[in-house]
């Protein structure tokens, strides 16, 4: 993946260095806002990890636990991956997430998409991680990766909003 098409890179270009700030995690879940340097949250990112096969991989994973940026470490360690995006939601930004926006939008969009991992021992892609990037509303213009309001959110969306305490507010049909 080129550095250019990450998240982060598209927020140090808008706001300068960017740091994590982890809220939760352990070897599934990850809860981080990415933050600017006068700490005003810029994302809430919840992310979901599912395989971590390969040495490289196991080893860029075990840092990123450690607290480094997600797709900055998969380039760092030159791991060959695609960030997919899934589609956009609306949520409920609660009270919590407002102060560190620094925003009195009582909504937002979450832009939906997974990592999916080229292994080309095995000449295969494999799932590694499905996240939500929730953005202040005064990004939303700005968010490169634009993608359909999803129509449906399965189960696996909403157990990953539940984990951040966030509320969707559309679609009503969850599968």
């Amino acid at each position: 993946m080129n550095r250019e098409n990450l998240h982060t890179h598209t927020l140090e270009k808008l706001f300068g260095s960017i740091k994590l700030n982890i809220l939760k995690q352990n070897k599934t879940i990850r809860i981080v806002q990415l933050e600017d340097e006068t700490s005003q949250v810029r994302t809430l990112a919840i992310v979901r990890f599912f395989d971590v096969k390969g040495q490289t991989l196991k080893e860029a994973y075990a840092k990123i636990l450690k607290g480094s940026l997600l797709g900055k470490t998969l380039c760092e360690f030159n791991i060959d991956f695609n960030k997919e995006p899934i589609g956009s939601i609306q949520v409920k930004i609660p009270k919590w997430l407002q102060e560190g926006f620094k925003s009195t939008e009582e909504s937002t969009l979450g832009f939906v998409s997974q990592i999916w991992v080229n292994d080309d021992t095995i000449n295969t892609s494999f799932l590694f991680s499905e996240i939500i990037e929730i953005i202040p509303t005064e990004l939303v213009d700005n968010y490169k990766h634009k993608v359909n309001p999803l129509q449906q959110v399965d189960n696996k969306i909403m157990s990953l909003l539940k984990e951040a305490k966030i509320e969707l507010i559309k679609p009503d049909h969850v599968i």
